[in-house]
C-alpha cells in the first residue's frame, strides 16, 4: 500500500541538486488544523506481508481558500525485506502548483523516537513513467534515503501537499482509496470543509458513512476503521472494477456542471484562425462528398500531427488552441481533438468535443459527476441524421465514415450547452469481426493447407499496425510456429500476402502451407478436427474465482475448417450451441458433399465483462462450450462400423468411410 509513495531509481530520469529541494520542498512541523491520530502498538508479527506491518494511514483534507492534504503513516518494520522498501521514501507532487512540506520522519525504537529526518540528504527527481506512451506529466519526486533503519523499527512519517490544479476552477475532486492489498490497522479520513463549499460523496461500497460535526466556519467529516482487512486482487479484471472500497469525492454536482467546467476550455482553443481555414480548404480540394472531407481533415490530424502530451501543470486538462498544435504538429489526444473540431468546424458541419474513459465508461452512470471521470477526448459529428465518433489519436482507419471502427467507450460526455447527462455509444458501436477459413486439401500422401483470415472494423485497423511494425518475414515465423504447434512437419510455402480495402476498412491475410501426412494416415489413424481460434475467447473461470471477469470488447469470432477428400467419407451432421447473455457459441458439422466436410465454429460476446453473481452460470456454459471444441473422424475399422461410438475425454468419433453401403456413426465432441 504504501510503496505507492516509493519507486525504484531505475525509473528517475534525472538527479536534482540541493538547491533545487531546498527551493521546492520545504521542511516545517504539522499545520495546526491537522488533528493528532496515535497509531495502534504494533504486534508480534515477524512473518507481516512484505515485511511491513501497515500500523495507519491517516489523511486529512483542509478545503478553503486554499486546498491542503496532509498524510501520515506508520509502519512496523519486520524483516529484512521490509527494511529494504522502509528506509527509503519518495514523495511525488507537481511543482507547478503544489508545495510539498515535510513534516516529520523518524522512528519509535524501543520505547524512544529517533529523528530521521536529514533534509540535506533530499533529492529530487523528475519522473517521466509514461514517456513510452509519449506523455509528459511534469511530477517530481522528493527522494529521501534514510539513515540507521532497522528491523524492529516502527517507521513514523508525514508531509503535506498545499494547492490544487488551477485547471479545475477551484473545484475539489478524488477517488480515495479504502483498502489494499495488505492489512492496515487503523485508518482515518477527515474532511474540514470551509463554509459555502458543496462536497458529494460516495462510498464503494454503500453502508459507509461520515461523522459529521459543525465547527465555526468549517464542517468536519470523519470517518474511521479499524483492523482493516486486505484484498486479494484477481487477474482479467473489468475496466472500471476495483475489488478496494473506496470513496468518490467531488464537488461538481452534476454532469451539467462538468460540461459547464470544460466546454469554454475546448471553444476557445478550437475558435477559427486563418490557418485553420486555409488548411480546411485545402484539405477538402476535389473532393465532392462530405464523408470524404470529414476523412481528410481526419486523416490529417491522425497522421500529420505526431502523438504527444505535454500534461504538466493545467495541460493536464486544458487543450492547446488549434493554430498553435497546428504549428508544432504534435499534441495529445485534447489537442487532436481541438484540431479536429477546428477543422470539421470550418467545413460547416457540427462538431463537438467529446469527454469518454478508456476503461471505465460501463460504469460512468454510476460514479460522481467529477472530471476526473475521464482520461480521453474524442469529436462526435452529426451528419445526415447519423451520429459519429471520432478519434484524432487512431491510426491506421478505413477511407469511409461508414465503416470505420468505433471503440467501445460505452458513455460520453458530450461539451455542449444542451448537454444535461453522459450519452450512451452503445447505438453507435460496430461490431468488429474476425473470420479464419482453413481449407485441407488432402491427397494420398500429403496435404495442401490454405489459411485466409478476414479481419473488420476495429480489428482490421489494429492488424493494419501491427504489419506497419514488423516485417512480412518475421510475421511468416510467428505464424509457422503456431502451425508447427499442431502440425509437426508443416511446410511454409511462401510468405503471407496481405490484401486491404480501405473503402471497406477489412483486411484479409492468406497463408500457404504443405503437411507431409495425407488421406493414407488419416484412412489408418482418423483425423483430429480442432477450433483453436477460439479457445482463447472460452475463458476457463475457477470455481474459486469471486470477481468479475473481462471479456474483451464485444466481437464476433468465426473459424471455418474444410478438408476435401480424395475418396467418399460419410460424416453424421452435427449442431450445438451454448452460451446466455453474456456470449454464444455455436459448432455445426456439414458435408456439402461426399467428399467435403465443413466445420464452422462461432463465438460472440454481447459485454466486455461477465459480473460476479454470473461467473457460476458462465462457467459451466464456458465449460460446456469448451468440450465442443475438439472433434475426430475415426478410422474405418470393422468396430466403427458396427458399433455406435460415443466421445471420451480424449474425443468421438463423428464418422467413418463408405464401403459400397452408407454407415453413419453418431457425432461426439469433447
Amino acid at each position: 500500500m504504501l510503496r505507492m509513495l516509493r519507486y525504484g531509481l531505475c525509473c528517475l530520469l534525472g538527479l536534482g541538486c540541493h538547491a533545487q529541494a531546498a527551493e521546492q520542498v520545504q521542511f516545517a512541523p504539522t499545520p495546526a488544523w491537522v488533528e493528532a491520530v496515535s497509531a495502534p502498538a504494533p504486534k508480534d508479527q515477524a512473518q507481516a506481508p512484505g515485511g511491513e506491518e501497515y500500523l495507519l494511514v491517516d489523511r486529512q483534507w483542509q478545503l478553503g481558500e486554499q486546498t491542503q492534504q496532509f498524510f501520515h503513516y506508520v509502519t512496523a518494520i519486520t524483516s529484512t525485506e521490509g527494511l529494504e522498501q522502509g528506509s527509503q521514501l519518495a514523495l511525488d507532487f507537481d511543482p507547478s502548483y503544489e508545495t510539498l512540506t515535510i513534516h516529520q520522519v523518524g522512528v519509535w525504537r524501543q520505547g524512544r523516537w529517533l529523528d530521521r529526518l536529514e533534509p540535506e540528504e533530499l533529492r529530487l527527481f523528475q519522473r517521466e513513467p509514461d514517456l513510452g506512451r509519449f506523455l509528459y506529466s511534469g511530477r517530481k519526486t522528493a527522494y529521501l534515503i534514510l539513515p540507521d533503519i532497522r528491523v524492529g523499527d516502527v517507521l513514523d512519517y508525514s508531509f503535506s501537499l498545499s494547492g490544487y490544479n488551477p485547471v479545475m476552477g477551484g473545484l475539489f475532486s478524488d477517488r480515495v482509496s479504502l483498502q489494499w492489498s495488505e492489512p492496515v490497522a487503523q485508518q482515518q479520513l477527515r474532511i474540514l470543509l470551509g463554509d459555502g463549499r458543496q462536497l458529494n460523496s460516495a462510498f464503494t461500497p454503500t453502508g459507509a458513512h461520515w461523522q459529521v460535526q459543525a465547527r465555526p466556519g468549517w464542517q468536519e467529516w470523519r470517518w474511521q476503521q479499524t483492523r482493516v482487512p486486505a484484498v486479494e486482487e484477481e487477474d482479467q479484471l473489468p475496466g472500471g472494477y476495483t475489488p478496494y472500497a473506496e470513496v468518490a469525492l467531488s464537488e461538481f454536482a452534476s454532469w451539467q456542471a462538468v460540461v459547464a467546467w470544460a466546454l469554454p476550455l475546448y471553444e476557445q482553443a478550437a475558435a477559427p484562425s486563418p490557418e485553420i481555414q486555409a488548411l480546411s480548404a485545402r484539405l477538402g480540394e476535389g473532393l465532392q462528398s462530405e464523408d470524404e472531407k470529414v476523412m481528410a481533415a481526419l486523416h490529417f490530424v491522425q497522421h500529420e500531427i505526431r502523438y504527444l502530451g505535454m500534461e504538466d501543470g493545467i495541460g493536464s486538462h486544458r487543450p492547446r488552441r488549434a493554430a498553435d498544435t497546428l504549428y508544432r504538429r504534435y499534441g495529445d489526444c485534447k489537442d487532436k481533438a481541438v484540431l479536429l473540431l477546428a477543422l470539421l468546424r470550418a467545413q460547416g458541419l457540427d462538431a463537438k468535443a467529446a469527454l469518454v474513459s478508456l476503461d471505465e465508461g460501463a460504469t460512468l452512470p454510476a460514479q460522481l459527476p467529477s472530471p476526473y471521470a475521464f482520461d480521453h477526448v474524442i469529436v462526435t459529428l452529426q451528419l445526415a441524421g447519423q451520429r459519429y465518433w471520432l478519434d484524432g489519436t487512431d491510426l491506421n482507419q478505413g477511407r469511409s465514415l461508414a465503416s470505420l471502427g468505433v471503440p467501445y467507450y460505452r458513455h460520453a460526455l458530450v461539451l455542449s450547452p444542451q448537454t444535461r447527462a453522459l450519452t450512451s455509444m452503445d447505438g453507435e458501436y460496430r461490431l468488429p469481426q474476425l473470420e479464419l477459413q482453413q481449407v485441407s486439401r488432402l491427397t494420398a500422401d500429403k496435404t495442401a493447407l490454405d489459411i485466409d483470415t478476414h479481419y473488420s472494423g476495429a480489428l482490421a485497423e489494429s492488424q493494419r499496425g501491427k504489419w506497419q511494425r514488423t516485417t512480412p518475414q518475421k510475421l511468416a515465423r510467428r505464424f509457422g510456429d503456431y502451425y508447427r504447434r499442431q502440425f509437426p512437419g508443416l511446410k511454409s510455402l511462401g510468405l503471407p500476402q496481405l490484401q486491404d480495402d480501405l473503402s471497406l476498412n477489412r483486411l484479409q491475410v492468406q497463408e500457404h502451407y504443405e503437411l507431409p501426412d495425407g488421406f493414407a494416415q488419416v484412412k489408418q489413424q482418423g483425423l483430429e478436427i480442432y477450433g483453436d481460434l477460439l479457445e482463447d475467447y472460452l475463458t476457463r473461470v475457477s470455481p474459486e474465482r469471486r470477481q468479475p471477469l473481462d471479456l474483451g470488447a464485444p466481437r464476433k469470432v468465426t473459424q471455418v475448417l474444410e478438408y476435401h477428400f480424395p475418396e467418399p467419407w460419410t460424416i453424421n451432421p452435427y449442431h450445438a450451441e451454448q452460451g446466455n447473455e453474456l456470449f454464444h457459441f455455436s459448432v455445426r458439422v456439414t458435408q456439402p458433399n461426399a467428399r467435403l466436410l465443413r466445420v464452422r465454429y462461432e463465438y460472440e460476446n454481447f459485454t466486455d465483462r461477465v459480473p460476479a453473481e454470473k461467473l457460476a452460470d458462465y462457467r459451466q456454459k464456458v465449460l460446456s462450450a469448451r468440450e465442443e471444441l475438439s472433434l475426430t473422424l475415426g478410422p474405418p475399422t470393422q468396430a466403427a462400423k458396427e458399433n455406435l461410438v460415443k466421445g471420451g475425454p480424449d474425443g468421438g468419433v463423428i464418422g467413418g468411410f463408405l464401403d459400397g453401403a452408407q454407415r453413419v456413426i453418431d457425432a461426439a465432441f469433447h
